[in-house]
């Protein structure tokens, strides 16, 4: 039984940034083995979404609206106990009955989080479906959150906590000065003051107010439609739940750890799923760099990889762009010696609110866009979770094709336009590292 934490990519990015225009403005001609990708809503509001792929393994997952932004002050950290809990006793199965099925079905079980969501996924040999979605309807809707098994899980909590890398923490921080003590400022991990605290109770509350038929998205690959369908009928209670909302505000966090590297998260208010500044905004996060696009390869060309090497500090920097329902963040990210981290700091900042680009800009910047979306897509995982994500966010689903596609109407006004309003309003900024040499926001 796997579990993560579902941490911003270029996958999710993308897709899910503009994926909900693709699938408004046109009709997918993205097709496996002839078949195309199907959408129905069901009248509780569960959207089931599925695409025939012929392949020998099926996966099938389980979304629901019940990520960390849904939490309340008294239960931060519940969705990171859902996604950890996993697998562990139902109403109707012991952790090794679900381990055993699992395992004579030839297949595997994962769960994860955002801030948004908590999925649960099964892949199995399709022979086994029938095994493994009643394994993933209990595991997802009938927890039992056993008090000795919560107690055990906990010595796995810790770790996952110790083993948080600095970028990840800098990106809590960032969501939290940004976004405050709204919903998508809560952390994807269970609190210091609340680790052990989170019962039983509190647990099954959670999970009746948000695993919901309303909340709840069901995808698959390898699955038959109408089978797909029906099995979604029978998930789930009934009701609405509450919902989380947020709103941006901005604001800077430090954490002093007197490392001898700084990572430093620049980001202002950026595009939410759907929104028509969301494909500009993708394709300006590929001008300014993302990584390598090849394995091996080198990021060299890109915007920051550039002003880096030129500001005569010692470091590296990658933009950042995620989308929520609602919102989102778009910046950037430096990591560099402490000693010239400001070198840096200032010269990527510099560079993105002086940043104009052109049409031959704009036209790589697509071509990027284009390669990773359909690079994405050759992993049964990603697309699974892609596709949960499109259905349970905007009811819709649009293929890789139709989302590559949706960049093609992105102009140099656009991508300019966006990115001013990103950069000319409030900031936040989250440092983790040695902070004595980072300047403060009004000094960028």
């Amino acid at each position: 039984m796997a579990s993560k934490i579902a941490k911003p990519s270029i996958v999710k990015t993308v897709a899910r940034g503009y994926a909900a225009q693709a699938a408004a403005s046109q009709q997918s001609t993205y097709s496996l083995a002839k078949h195309d990708p199907k959408v129905t809503t069901l009248p509780s509001g569960a959207v089931v979404a599925s695409l025939e792929n012929n392949a020998p393994i099926a996966r099938v997952a389980l979304l629901f609206k019940a990520g960390s932004r849904y939490e309340s002050s008294a239960n931060h950290g519940a969705a990171h106990m859902l996604r950890s809990c996993a697998g562990l006793g139902t109403s109707n199965l012991s952790a090794f009955a679900i381990t055993r099925t699992i395992q004579q079905a030839g297949g595997s079980l994962m769960a994860e989080s955002g801030r948004e969501h908590v999925l649960y996924a099964v892949d199995v040999i399709r022979d086994s479906l029938d095994a493994g979605l009643e394994v993933l309807s209990d595991v997802g809707t009938q927890p039992a959150f056993k008090a000795w098994e919560l107690n055990d899980n906990l010595g796995r909590i810790k770790t996952e906590l110790a083993l948080r890398d600095p970028s990840t923490i800098a990106l809590e921080l960032l969501h939290s000065a940004a976004f405050r003590n709204t919903g998508l400022g809560n952390s994807l991990f269970v609190p210091p003051h609340h680790f052990g605290k989170i019962t039983s109770d509190m647990l099954a509350n959670y999970v009746s107010s948000t695993h919901l038929p309303s909340r709840m998205a069901v995808v698959g690959l390898g699955v038959d439609h109408d089978s797909l369908v029906k099995y979604a009928g029978s998930v789930g209670g009934s009701g609405e739940g509450a919902a989380g909302p947020s709103t941006y505000g901005g604001g800077e966090i430090r954490h002093e750890t007197g490392a001898a590297v700084t990572l430093v998260a620049v980001a202002g208010p950026g595009a939410s799923v759907g929104s028509s500044d969301s494909a500009a905004l993708a394709v300006a996060q590929q001008l300014l760099g993302v990584g390598p696009g090849t394995k091996y390869g080198s990021n060299a060309s890109s915007v920051l990889a550039k002003v880096v090497a030129g500001s005569g500090g010692l470091g590296m920097a990658s933009s950042i762009n995620v989308n929520y329902s609602d919102a989102g963040l778009f910046g950037y990210f430096v990591i560099a010696d402490s000693a010239s981290v400001d070198k840096v700091l200032h010269a990527v900042h510099s560079a993105i609110k002086s940043l104009k680009v052109t049409d031959a800009d704009v036209n790589q910047g697509k071509k990027r866009v284009k390669a990773a979306v359909l690079m994405a897509s050759e992993s049964g995982a990603e697309s699974l979770e892609d596709m949960g994500l499109q259905a349970l966010l905007t009811g819709k689903y649009a293929s890789p094709t139709a989302a590559a596609a949706a960049v093609d109407g992105v102009t140099p006004a656009a991508v300019n336009a966006a990115l001013k309003k990103v950069l000319g309003g409030k900031l936040s900024m989250s440092v983790v590292g040695n902070t004595s040499k980072v300047p403060y926001l009004d000094q960028l």
